[in-house]
């Protein structure tokens, strides 16, 4: 919710007190999250439609042509956003900080929160800076003097979002629905930009001892052995392994591996399994699939990370917000009477790191 009441449009101000938006916005956020307390999720569903029909001036069981028809009132339109935008903006927040990777890579700045993008660093390390923006890649390399700080560069980013407005208005489609087709939509936007520019910095780091790669298999034991004992040299730190369930499994390979209880994995980072590879910590990062594909992995299954458990996270993303849903301008009116938008944000994202990290890549 933006803190200044004053800055919504007029038209959702004439619906609400600046009390009455705020706890309205915090149902929205909850049903989306599934965990309202007062109402069951049918009622929270149906009293935030019920607002928003208020908003457009619709009946209880408005007609396609009804809606249509308020729909085309970009006043009425602009008001019905603004709370979906809100809603899209918190759910997103919210859920980075329950991602194993945000928790083990990502260091958040959000603007929305009060902070400034800038991202402080505590040596003069030798250090790789991976950005990518509006989809090209730029990798310069650059050494930062002590205590230094930097800020990442910023670009709009869009996801393509197809929704159903009508059969929402007619309560065939719910809140929670609605919000989550969207907020996938940019989530994995912003989780492939990340991804991508991490998988290359490993790679740029000066010495080539940090990026390796070999067979899981007994002859190579003492040489990843040696390179986990080099990052905690290095770092002053223990070190832990970092990998997918795939990429994990295969340690077994080199020696014993044991996985902690359900209960102890939330000890550390609530979601992902736990584990030790002969007293080095395991985490697991969750798999998933590529933005617009089945086919194609998110993650590498054949890349294992040596982190120190003192690392700063080394991907510094500035989260800028103020999401805009917008009209798209070619076609927007579909045979089936629903209606495609853009939501669009600015954000930007950088690999900056003064530590030493080993990658090794499983052949």
């Amino acid at each position: 919710m933006r803190i200044n009441f004053n800055e919504y449009s007029e038209e959702l101000r004439n619906h609400f007190s600046s009390e009455e938006y705020a706890n309205f916005n915090q149902l929205c956020i909850d049903t989306a999250r599934d965990c309202v307390k007062q109402y069951t999720k049918e009622e929270a569903n149906a009293k935030i439609n019920e607002k928003i029909r208020e908003i457009f001036g619709l009946s209880e069981r408005p007609t396609d042509r009804e809606i249509r028809r308020a729909f085309e009132n970009p006043v009425k339109r602009l008001a019905a956003f603004e709370i979906l935008e809100d809603t899209i903006e918190e759910t997103l927040v919210s859920g980075w900080g329950t991602n194993p990777f945000f928790n083990t890579l990502v260091e958040v700045a959000n603007n929305r929160l009060g902070q400034k993008n800038m991202f402080y660093f505590p040596d003069d390390t030798i250090i790789t800076i991976s950005k990518i923006n509006n989809g090209h890649w730029d990798m310069p390399k650059q050494r930062l003097g002590e205590g230094s700080e930097r800020g990442v560069e910023t670009s709009s980013i869009g996801a393509a979002v197809y929704m159903s407005f009508s059969r929402f208005m007619q309560g065939v489609e719910d809140w929670t629905a609605l919000v989550a087709k969207i907020s996938q939509a940019l989530t994995r936007y912003i989780n492939t930009m990340m991804h991508n520019a991490f998988l290359s910095a490993g790679q740029a780091l000066p010495e080539g001892k940090w990026y390796t790669n070999g067979e899981l298999i007994p002859a190579n034991h003492d040489k990843f052995v040696q390179m986990i004992s080099d990052v905690e040299l290095a770092t002053g730190a223990t070190a832990m392994i970092v990998g997918t369930k795939v990429g994990l499994s295969k340690l077994k390979n080199l020696g014993d591996v044991e996985w902690r209880s359900e209960e102890a994995k939330n000890d550390v980072y609530k979601t992902g399994r736990i584990g030790s590879f002969e007293g080095t910590m395991l985490v697991e990062l969750p798999q998933a699939f590529e933005l617009n594909s089945t086919s194609k992995y998110l993650e590498e299954d054949n890349n294992l990370y040596i982190f120190p458990n003192n690392m700063d996270r080394p991907i510094k993303f500035y989260w800028e917000g103020d999401t805009q849903i917008k009209a798209v301008t070619d076609g927007t009116t579909h045979n089936d009477k629903s209606l495609a938008y853009e939501l669009q944000a600015t954000c930007g994202c950088e690999v900056i790191t003064g530590k030493r990290f080993g990658t090794w890549v499983i052949s």
